[in-house]
């Protein structure tokens, strides 16, 4: 069994990925707890981590755009002496070429959803991930990353309105099916997800008329991916263990390699 770590900026992930593939179980903790020193969020995880290096062959594989977050995990894999892999965006064995400025900026998570995608659909892709950023990332039919968007994560925004003004409350993110609110309330509700499903679905529309790809295949993932379901028809599939995949198929190609 692996144990795959998506560090994010929001939540970090552990799934326990059976020898076949199969996603056994999944555990969110926050990101933020885990910085505090003997948090429970921290005691949860060396709990977790423990139990694991029981049960497991004791590899693990990690993709993070949290440093201070990941040195805390492998401090704590190295303690329960479980061998890993920390994948970059530059890593030669993901075989997937980044034509960006600066590849080493690109976030891991973001290489690995790409080249789990691909290697699913085997054709060109625009995968968005909706987490703490919203995210573009483009691939190409013969699976070059080509590029890609950062927005504001919705999360982001909604406390952001928040906090920056004197008189608007903090919502909570749900599907409506008004567009115009007849409070402040139900408008900032309304704003926040008509708001994000037009730049997503315009967005889509501009890439691939930009890109050239007009019946390239639209993967959604991450957390918050599924309250669009209904409204962005433009997703061709929502795969919301896009991540958790690439890493068990990159760690596989690593075993193929040793």
């Amino acid at each position: 069994m692996l144990i795959a770590f998506d560090i994010g900026n929001t939540n970090v992930l552990v799934g326990e990925i059976d020898d076949d593939g199969s996603i056994l179980r999944q555990t969110r903790i926050e990101t933020s707890k885990i910085l505090v020193d003997k948090s429970n969020a921290q005691l949860q995880l060396l709990s977790l981590i423990k139990k694991l290096s029981i049960i497991s062959d004791n590899t693990a594989i990690i993709a993070s755009v949290v440093p201070q977050v990941l040195k805390i995990i492998v401090i704590m894999l190295e303690s329960k002496s479980i061998n890993f892999n920390i994948i970059k965006s530059t890593d030669t064995i993901i075989g997937m070429k980044v034509e960006l400025d600066k590849p080493e900026e690109l976030g891991a998570d973001r290489i690995v959803n790409s080249f789990a995608a691909f290697n699913e659909y085997k054709t060109s892709l625009i995968v968005i991930d909706f987490g703490t950023a919203t995210t573009f990332d483009i691939i190409d039919s013969i699976g070059v990353y080509k590029g890609g968007l950062i927005c504001p994560g919705i999360k982001l925004s909604i406390k952001s309105l928040n906090i920056e003004t004197a008189q608007l409350p903090l919502i909570e993110l749900k599907r409506v099916s008004k567009i115009i609110g007849t409070s402040t309330k139900s408008a900032i509700e309304s704003g926040i997800y008509w708001g994000y499903v037009s730049l997503v679905e315009g967005l889509i529309s501009k890439i691939k008329i930009e890109m050239e790809i007009p019946d390239c295949i639209v993967v959604g993932t991450g957390g918050l991916s599924h309250i669009f379901k209904e409204d962005i028809k433009e997703i061709n599939y929502f795969n919301d263990d896009l991540t958790l995949k690439g890493l068990y198929q990159i760690n596989r190609k690593i075993n193929d390699q040793k």
